[in-house]
């Protein structure tokens, strides 16, 4: 499995079996498509926190990487999600039997609501993903 280097960073604090890392923030973090999933620290640095599995200590340098199909992921969660939205909102609203005109101004109106609402749920579920421990990055020690 070969990973990308996504970052390098420093260990800051290690709680039971998961290791908080300081990145240093890049002119790159503003093209990423995972930025989201940092939290944003003091002075242009980001954390992030991952499971400890080749059990780093405080201090050590280590290289991230994305895991597999995290890309994936979260283009359909920003993308795909509001599509289906959108498309489901027109597509209930030809199932009514509406009797406005034009039907066609409705069906686009409760597309967009259907956008709006799968966005607000995308919004939340990455939101929720960013808090917790990533399972969407792996890091390996740099000697």
């Amino acid at each position: 499995m070969s990973n990308q280097v996504t970052d390098t960073g420093i260990i800051v604090k290690i709680d039971n079996n998961f290791a908080t890392i300081t990145i240093k923030s890049t002119d790159n973090c503003k093209d990423c498509g995972i930025r989201f999933l940092c939290s944003p620290g003091s002075d242009r640095e980001k954390t992030i926190t991952l499971e400890n599995t080749i059990n780093a200590k405080v201090g050590d340098r280590v290289a991230i990487s994305e895991a597999s199909n995290i890309l994936l992921k979260l283009s359909f969660l920003q993308y795909g999600l509001p599509l289906i939205g959108f498309l489901l909102g027109i597509l209930i609203t030809t199932q009514m039997k509406i009797q406005l005109k034009p039907v066609e101004l409705f069906q686009f109106l409760c597309g967009l609501l259907g956008l709006g609402l799968a966005g607000i749920i995308s919004y939340l579920i990455i939101k929720r993903m960013a808090k917790k421990p990533s399972k969407l990055f792996v890091f390996e020690k740099i000697r």
